[in-house]
């Protein structure tokens, strides 16, 4: 906590200007780029999820021109299309009145169907799986997975370890400052605690 990690969320969609060093997009530095045009290509779940006033749709769609395709895809691929179907008006349904009783899981399920809303080419999550049970979490895993298998770029933050399965990369900060970043199996690796033997520099017996 406190490390740098929601920042640079920000900072890599443009929300925050970088203090030091570039983001680029495609070897373009982002702030150079219109933000009417990035917006679809970018989809982003902050770490602290707004709904606004709107019904389920509007927000999904961004409050943009409602795709009704698009909308129920992004609902499918996060796994929530058969809740909000239970919904009084499904996803005519106002966020005032389906707010009254949506749990803090179901709230980051439809912010992250907002961030994959239109198929964009870069998401970035913020504590994605925080407020999420172990079916809602699941379908985090298979949403992630898919977007891998598209090519889509994925980076996500989250201090449950389980959800690191499906990285292929891992970047450890503190305090603002890099202090690790490789493969998921290197930087794995380095983080298992060394037995008392293997630290004294004693081979590790091997099961025969």
């Amino acid at each position: 906590s406190g490390s740098g990690k929601s920042t640079l969320a920000r900072c890599l969609v443009g929300i925050w200007p970088e203090l030091q060093g570039r983001v680029l997009l495609d070897d373009r530095p982002i702030e150079s780029l219109d933000r009417e045009e990035l917006g679809p290509f970018l989809g982003y779940l902050p770490q602290d999820v707004e709904l606004f006033e709107g019904s389920v749709a509007e927000n999904i769609a961004r409050f943009g021109e409602i795709d009704s395709t698009q909308v129920i895809e992004a609902a499918q691929r996060t796994g929530i299309h058969d809740m909000v179907l239970r919904f009084p008006r499904g996803y005519d349904t106002p966020m005032g009145e389906a707010g009254s009783f949506l749990s803090g899981g179901q709230r980051q399920r439809i912010g992250l169907a907002r961030a994959l809303y239109g198929n964009p080419s870069l998401i970035v999550l913020d504590e994605p799986n925080a407020n999420l049970d172990d079916v809602g979490e699941a379908a985090l895993i298979h949403a992630i997975l898919d977007l891998k298998a598209q090519g889509k770029t994925v980076i996500f933050i989250s201090h449950r370890m389980n959800i690191l399965a499906v990285a292929d990369r891992i970047l450890v900060l503190d305090n603002g400052v890099i202090q690790t970043y490789g493969t998921r199996q290197q930087v794995m690796g380095a983080s298992q605690p060394r037995t008392p033997v293997q630290s004294a520099g004693v081979p590790t017996p091997q099961p025969a």
